[in-house]
């Protein structure tokens, strides 16, 4: 591979801080200067080096599910035309379409979870997830006055930034240790969480997403995902292994003996979640998993390169 592109995709292999809607932005326009890139001997090989870029841009961060929809989106695009121009035109119009509809889907999004976050209410999350803030943000527009307790989220402290940006709206939030936020989770009036993949396995979020959907059930507080259908993996697409990042994010210079694992995300049973917060609505999971098995997958991303 061209070394400008794979040096992109190293560097959102390497990404820790933005979420995958973000992520899926940058790669949405990466594709697009790889089929503007060189004149390749056939339509074929053509379709053959989106896929390999796209196979690499997905194991990049094998966690985000728009990732996967992105590349299948091209994928099928590309099979409506022959010539180099119509290719070309079409990997501009796919990935056009599907970053307008990221940024509608945020919209709808914000405007459905509006009537979760009701006035006086405490809100718990964790971690940065943009998806979250523009529905909080969103809600104060709207008039809501309500707080906000959020996890730190380690190793990387995501949390921070989320708080820091809800204090600068003036919106009341506290900041709180990963292993004390379920034990805010009785207080709260609603836990809302993004998503960077939703599959009839479960949600994958950021780890600690689980314990608070445990807690939720056991205390009767509701528990929503917002989480936009450019998250849902397609049935037939088999999940990839999340990968390990830097042990010394959790431990710089641990002894000899010691195994340190650092994953970012945990999955969430489907059955801990009271409703999938989309936008065409709040959904309960019955729905969505009719939603996962209507999505179409490209034959290509069905088999492992």
């Amino acid at each position: 591979m061209d070394p400008q592109f794979s040096g992109v995709i190293a560097a959102i292999a390497a990404d820790n801080r933005y979420g995958a809607v973000q992520i899926a932005e940058r790669a949405a326009d990466l594709l697009l200067k790889r089929a503007a890139a060189g004149e390749p001997p056939s339509p074929d090989a053509f379709r053959q080096e989106l896929l390999t870029t796209g196979w690499a841009l997905i194991k990049a961060q094998p966690t985000m599910a728009p990732l996967v929809n992105l590349v299948n989106t091209v994928l099928w695009k590309v099979e409506e035309s022959e010539t180099p121009s119509g290719l070309r035109s079409a990997v501009a119009q796919a990935t056009d379409e599907f970053k307008r509809q990221l940024r509608q889907h945020a919209l709808h999004v914000a405007e459905e979870a509006l009537a979760l976050i009701t006035d006086g209410a405490t809100v718990v999350t964790l971690s940065y997830s943009t998806t979250v803030l523009n529905a909080l943000l969103h809600a104060q527009r709207a008039g809501r006055r309500f707080s906000v307790v959020c996890a730190e989220s380690r190793p990387v402290l995501e949390g921070r930034q989320t708080a820091e940006t809800l204090a600068g709206y003036s919106i009341p939030v506290r900041l709180v240790t990963d292993a004390a936020a379920p034990d805010e989770v009785p207080h709260a009036s609603v836990v809302l969480v993004g998503a960077d993949m939703l599959s009839e396995a479960g949600l994958a979020n950021k780890t600690g997403t689980r314990a608070l959907a445990t807690v939720a059930r056991a205390v009767g507080v509701p528990f929503y995902t917002l989480c936009g259908s450019e998250k849902f993996l397609p049935r037939g697409f088999a999940a990839l292994e999340q990968n390990d990042w830097p042990s010394d994010e959790v431990w710089p210079d641990a002894p000899a003996g010691v195994e340190v694992r650092n994953r970012y995300f945990d999955t969430t049973p489907l059955d801990l979640i009271a409703g999938i917060v989309t936008e065409q609505g709040t959904l309960p999971v019955a729905a969505i998993e009719a939603w996962l098995a209507a999505t179409r997958l490209h034959p290509a991303l069905a088999r492992r390169p």
